[in-house]
């Protein structure tokens, strides 16, 4: 199924989740819109989000973030694993992909941005986040690498 048909049965079933519907429409109208959905939540990640964080080590980092998630009706984010360099998230409910029909890609760019600009603003190091799992690939819940 495509992005026009996804956001077809969105405004059918009067589907109330806007930010899913805006996410999508922009992934439908360029491919260049995951880009900038993935920085646009960087950019929010590391500037205003971060700055309100009180953790400067990982794991009290991963463990805000997850309460922010939550907080913005993002979704539940959770850590699956956590190594020196390397991380494993998981997103539950989230906000763009949740119970979506498959697509054939990955769609939560906006929020793997976040997450990497809350990490790198708290953390002071490059931080990469590529999404591995997703709805739009059919999985039940996103899941997100980490390389720091």
């Amino acid at each position: 199924m495509g992005f026009d048909k996804e956001l077809k049965n969105i405004v059918k079933k009067k589907d109330k989740n806007y930010a899913r519907t805006l996410a999508l429409g922009l992934q439908w109208v360029s491919v260049g819109y995951s880009s900038a959905l993935y920085f646009a939540g960087k950019k929010i990640g590391k500037e205003i989000v971060a700055a309100e964080l009180k953790s400067s080590d990982v794991k009290g980092v991963f463990k805000e973030a997850t309460q922010i998630f939550k907080n913005l009706g993002i979704g539940n984010l959770s850590v699956k694993t956590v190594e020196e360099n390397r991380a494993v998230l998981v997103l539950k409910g989230g906000t763009t992909a949740s119970k979506i029909a498959p697509v054939g890609k990955t769609v939560c760019y906006f929020e793997a941005g976040m997450i990497s600009g809350i990490l790198e603003g708290r953390l002071k190091k490059s931080v990469t986040v590529t999404e591995t799992r997703c709805g739009g690939l059919g999985h039940p819940e996103e899941e997100f690498t980490v390389k720091m």
